[in-house]
């Protein structure tokens, strides 16, 4: 998933990545208050073929006592992911979203109550990528290897404090726990019923007409109503950042999917979308899950 200039781990192999280590069982070098250690998130992807792409770019991290991300209890559970409903206004479902299946999300997991706010990122990363500029809206502009980077800056420091419950990691949901937790145990094609109007989430567009509300930039984290689990703007404020690669859903019953082995990764607002882990625009951010560690 990435790797650090510290030498934190070693390396493995799994299907189709080559992949470091990133959670032993314990820090084997002490993290201080106001040490600063250097990152670069890679991935190997077999259906990638370029040599120079699945870098980002150097960030250095000075560990505090910075704000810390508050989660929220996700009891596992079965549901149904995927919609039937057409393209194309209000539900713009269509081929990208069938078919329909049961997938069940074998172990408890935290998600983000919030996405990852400005505040938040610049805290932990030094810098704010933001187009729209304030410290508890969602942080945007950032690429699927930025937020990644996150995830992996802030297990080193809970980890470091002691906050790290065994075999878990902070990361990006799967697709699969990221649609559960935004269903929050719904069946309608919205957390909020059969219809999103514009006092239910921050959106640019009308999810009846397709048209734009004239609506422009993110607004604080919270300012919405909860979904059932207790989770804000599930819908809205910003697209959301998923650690699967993007791929056409298979029928058939399934226990925790995560799919890896695509170029590009999934987007989650409701509507699927998939952008290269290089993408970045002023409309994508991210939410952190705390959950078994996985590698992407």
């Amino acid at each position: 998933m990435g790797v650090l200039q510290n030498p934190v781990g070693t390396s493995t192999t799994g299907t189709g990545f080559d992949v470091p280590d990133m959670i032993p069982a314990s820090v084997s070098i002490p993290i201080m208050s106001g040490d600063t250690w250097h990152f670069q998130v890679w991935y190997r992807d077999t259906a990638v073929t370029s040599s120079n792409s699945n870098f980002s770019n150097g960030l250095s991290v000075t560990f505090g006592n910075g704000p810390q991300p508050s989660m929220v209890s996700i009891p596992a559970g079965t549901f149904s992911m995927g919609s039937n409903a057409a393209s194309g206004a209000p539900y713009y479902g269509g081929p990208v979203t069938q078919p329909v299946y049961n997938a069940t999300i074998g172990q408890d997991f935290w998600m983000g109550e919030y996405e990852v706010t400005q505040v938040e990122y610049s805290a932990l990363m030094g810098s704010n990528p933001s187009g729209y500029s304030g410290a508890n809206l969602p942080v945007e502009k950032v690429t699927w290897n930025d937020a990644v980077a996150y995830c992996i800056a802030l297990t080193a420091q809970e980890m470091a404090l002691g906050n790290m419950p065994a075999g878990y990691e902070y990361r990006l949901p799967t697709e699969a726990e990221w649609e559960y937790a935004c269903r929050a145990g719904t069946t309608t094609e919205y957390n909020v019923g059969a219809e999103l109007y514009c006092a239910d989430a921050r959106t640019y567009h009308s999810m009846h007409s397709g048209g734009p509300y004239g609506i422009i930039g993110t607004i604080d984290v919270g300012n919405y109503s909860a979904n059932a689990f207790g989770l804000y703007d599930m819908h809205g404020n910003v697209v959301e950042w998923c650690l699967d690669t993007y791929s056409s859903y298979s029928a058939g019953a399934v226990t925790d999917p995560f799919v890896t082995g695509g170029s590009n990764r999934v987007l989650r607002s409701a509507w699927r979308r998939n952008q290269s882990p290089s993408y970045s625009a002023n409309h994508i951010g991210f939410r952190v899950a705390l959950a078994p560690i996985l590698a992407p």
